[in-house]
C-alpha cells in the first residue's frame, strides 16, 4: 500500500527518525520496511543508547519499543521530553500493558503499534506524525515572526523622534530624480538592489521609500546595520537559532530573515559581512530557505534584500573582503547616490524641509540666515551630507540668533571630524580669512597630503574622501608628485 508522502520534507535535509529496538529482527524489518525514502533512521538497541545520539544531533521522530533492556520506553519518551527534545513518538508494544499506555498518553504520545503490526501502518504512523510535526513547526514559525516583527515596529516608533530625514525623498536634480526613477522600478518589481553612497547620503531613506510605495509595502520592513553586531553574533541575528545552539540559547528563535518574510529585509554596511557568513548569505538568497543556528530544518522565505554601502566595491572583492558572486546576486539593480556637494540644487529644498520637520520640537520661529552666509553654507564639501545639514539645522534653532562665523565653522568643524573625514576646518581657514594665492596652494598641497595618508594611500578613498574624481585626485597628484606614474 502506497502513502502519500507529499508532507515529507523533500528539501536536502531529511527527516531524521530515531529508532529503539532490541529484537534484531523487529529492527531489520523497520529498517526495509523505509528502505528507499528520504527519511534517515538511526537504528539502536537501548535506550541509553538512543539518549546518547540524542546528545549528537536533532531528530524529529522517536520510534520506541516499550520492552527494552535497562531503561523501558515509556521512561526513555519521558527523558526525552525532560531534556526538551522537539520530537514526536510512537510506541510499539506486544504487550497488554495498560498503565505503560496511559502513562504514554499523560505525556503527549498520541501514536501507538501492537506487535504484531504491518508495514503499511507503521509507514502511516510515521507519516501522520510527521504532518503533526510539520504543522506545529510551521505554527511556532509564525508566531515567533510575528513576535519579532512586533519588536522591531516597538523599537522603529520608539526611534521615530524627528530627527532623522525619514518622511520622503527631497530634491528635483537631476541625478536625484534619476535615483527616484530606479527607486519606483525596484518597488514596481521587487527586485534586489544595492544602494551605494557616501555616508549620510541617505541610503536608508530610499529603502524605505521602496518599502512604502512598492509591492511589498503591506509586508515588514526590517533594517539591520551589519558594521554594528559583532561576527558572533551576526548569525543568529540573521538566520535565528535553534535551541541549545550555543550557551545562553535557551528557547528556540526566528532570525531577522524569518521576521522579514513577505517584507523587505535592509542590510545596511553590507560590505562588512564577514566573509565566511557572505557564503551563507549566497545560498539563502540562492534558494530563499535559511537555517537556524544549530538546527538541520530548511525553513521557506520570501524576502527582497536591500543592501547598502559606502565602500568601494570593487575593491573590497579585489581585495577578498566580498565575494563577487554575492555582489551580482544582491545588485540586481544598483543605485548610486550623489554627495549633497554634487547637488546643491537641492541645497534651499533640504534645508527648508529640516526646518519644517524640526520646527515642531523647538515649537520657537527658525531664526532668519542672512542671505551670505546660506551662500557660504552652499559652498561647502559637506562631508556628512544630509545627516550632517540636519545637524546643522538643529544647532542653528538653538543658537542661530547669535551665531557667528566662527561659531558656524566650529559647528561644521565638530560635525566633519565625527563623520570621519578631512576636518572642514581646513577648507575654511582661507575662505573666511585673507589669504594670498601661495598659503591657498600650500594649504591644498597639505589637504591632499593628510587626506592621502589617513586613506592608508588608497587612492579611491582618498577621492571620495575629497570628493573629486579618481581622475582628477591624479591629476593632483601629479603637480606635487611629478615623478609618481603609478594609478
Amino acid at each position: 500500500m502506497n502513502i502519500d508522502n507529499s508532507m515529507k520534507n523533500t528539501e536536502a535535509v531529511p527527516v531524521n527518525i530515531l529508532v529503539v529496538e532490541d529484537d534484531e529482527f523487529a529492527m531489520e524489518n523497520i529498517l526495509i520496511t523505509f528502505d528507499g525514502d528520504d527519511w534517515k533512521l538511526t537504528p539502536t538497541g537501548t535506550a541509553q543508547q538512543a539518549l546518547n545520539k540524542l546528545e549528537q544531533r536533532e531528530f524529529d521522530l522517536l520510534i520506541t519499543d516499550v520492552k527494552l533492556p535497562g531503561m523501558n520506553g515509556i521512561s526513555l519518551v519521558e527523558e526525552c521530553i525532560r531534556r526538551g527534545r522537539e520530537m514526536k513518538y510512537i510506541v510499539i508494544t506486544g504487550y497488554a500493558d495498560e498503565e505503560s499506555v496511559i502513562r504514554a498518553l499523560q505525556l503527549g504520545v498520541n501514536e501507538f503499534l501492537k506487535k504484531p503490526y504491518r508495514n503499511h501502518e507503521l509507514r502511516a504512523a510515521v507519516q501522520r506524525q510527521l504532518d503533526t510535526l510539520a504543522l506545529e513547526r510551521e505554527n511556532k514559525r509564525l508566531h515567533q515572526r510575528l513576535e519579532r516583527e512586533n519588536a522591531v515596529l516597538r523599537d522603529q516608533v520608539r526611534q521615530a523622534d524627528g530627527n532623522a530625514p525619514q518622511s520622503g525623498i527631497v530634491g528635483t536634480s537631476p541625478a536625484m530624480l534619476k535615483n527616484v526613477r530606479q527607486a519606483d522600478k525596484v518597488a514596481q518589481f521587487a527586485v534586489n538592489a544595492m544602494i551605494n553612497g557616501e555616508s549620510g547620503t541617505g541610503k536608508e531613506v530610499f529603502a524605505q521609500y521602496i518599502h512604502r510605495t512598492g509591492v511589498r509595502s503591506s509586508g515588514p520592513f526590517i533594517p539591520v546595520n551589519c558594521a554594528a553586531l559583532s561576527a558572533s553574533l551576526i548569525e543568529s541575528e540573521l538566520f535565528g537559532y535553534e535551541k541549545g545552539a550555543f550557551t545562553g540559547a535557551n528557547q528556540a528563535r526566528a532570525g531577522l530573515f524569518e521576521a522579514a518574510d513577505g517584507g523587505i529585509l535592509f542590510l545596511d554596511e553590507v560590505t562588512e559581512l564577514p566573509f565566511d557568513l557572505q557564503a551563507k548569505l549566497l545560498r539563502s538568497l540562492e534558494t530563499q530557505t535559511i537555517r537556524r543556528l544549530g538546527g538541520s530544518e530548511l525553513i521557506k522565505v520570501d524576502v527582497q534584500v536591500l543592501s547598502a554601502c559606502n565602500r568601494d566595491i570593487p575593491e573590497a572583492i579585489e581585495q577578498k573582503q566580498f565575494r563577487e558572486d554575492l555582489y551580482h546576486r544582491l545588485a540586481t539593480v544598483e543605485l548610486t547616490l550623489q554627495p549633497l556637494r554634487e547637488r546643491m540644487q537641492d541645497f534651499d529644498l533640504l534645508l527648508n524641509h529640516f526646518v519644517e520637520r524640526l520646527q515642531p520640537r523647538y515649537n520657537i520661529p527658525f531664526p532668519p540666515m542672512p542671505a551670505d552666509i546660506n551662500e557660504r553654507l552652499k559652498s561647502l564639501p559637506w562631508r556628512g551630507n544630509v545627516r550632517q545639514l540636519v545637524n546643522f539645522v538643529n544647532k542653528w534653532y538653538l543658537f542661530g540668533d547669535s551665531a557667528t562665523v566662527t561659531d558656524i565653522e566650529r559647528w561644521l568643524g565638530a560635525d566633519q571630524d565625527q563623520s570621519d573625514s578631512v576636518p572642514l576646518k581646513s577648507w575654511m581657514r582661507f575662505d573666511f580669512v585673507e589669504g594670498n594665492m601661495r598659503e591657498l596652494e600650500f594649504a591644498k598641497e597639505a589637504l591632499l597630503r593628510k587626506a592621502l595618508q589617513e586613506a592608508g594611500g588608497n587612492k579611491s578613498k582618498t577621492a571620495r574622501r575629497l570628493g573629486v574624481s579618481y581622475q582628477g585626485l591624479l591629476k593632483m597628484l601629479k603637480k606635487i608628485e611629478p615623478a609618481e606614474q603609478d594609478v
